[in-house]
């Protein structure tokens, strides 16, 4: 994962917006849900809430990590919480910057000015957040 990708999960773990439960309705509310899953520390809400191209690139490496004849099994909400670090500011809320289609671009800010963007697309019905992963 990517040093970027890793500092969004990190902030995404400790972040302070959302409620409880999952809206997973549109991007800004998928985006406050996958917050409020990590807030939670519930690893595998986070992991369903993570779009396609997210959960196949965990998928892929929780692969690689049975492939190597280790021991324990993991699960792929075992590999979510890999790198997370604590986060650099408080986020104040949430807008949607770009929407196309089944896929938006969300940018949660601070109140002082810090800003991350967080793409997301939609799955069927619902919204799911990609991580920035290269």
């Amino acid at each position: 994962m990517k040093p970027a990708a890793l500092a969004l999960a990190a902030w995404l773990a400790a972040a302070s917006l959302g409620c409880g439960g999952r809206d997973d309705s549109s991007p800004e509310a998928a985006v406050r849900s996958l917050i409020a899953a990590a807030r939670a520390g519930d690893r595998t809400a986070v992991y369903d809430r993570l779009g396609p191209r997210t959960r196949a690139h965990i998928d892929a490496l929780l692969v690689a990590t049975h492939r190597t004849g280790g021991a324990r099994m993991l699960a792929p909400s075992d590999l979510v919480a890999v790198g997370w670090l604590p986060p650099a500011w408080e986020p104040a809320g949430t807008r949607v910057v770009h929407r196309a289609g089944d896929e938006a671009d969300v940018e949660v800010f601070s109140a002082t000015g810090e800003r991350q963007p967080v793409h997301v697309v939609r799955e069927g019905k619902s919204w799911r957040v990609e991580l920035a992963i290269r």
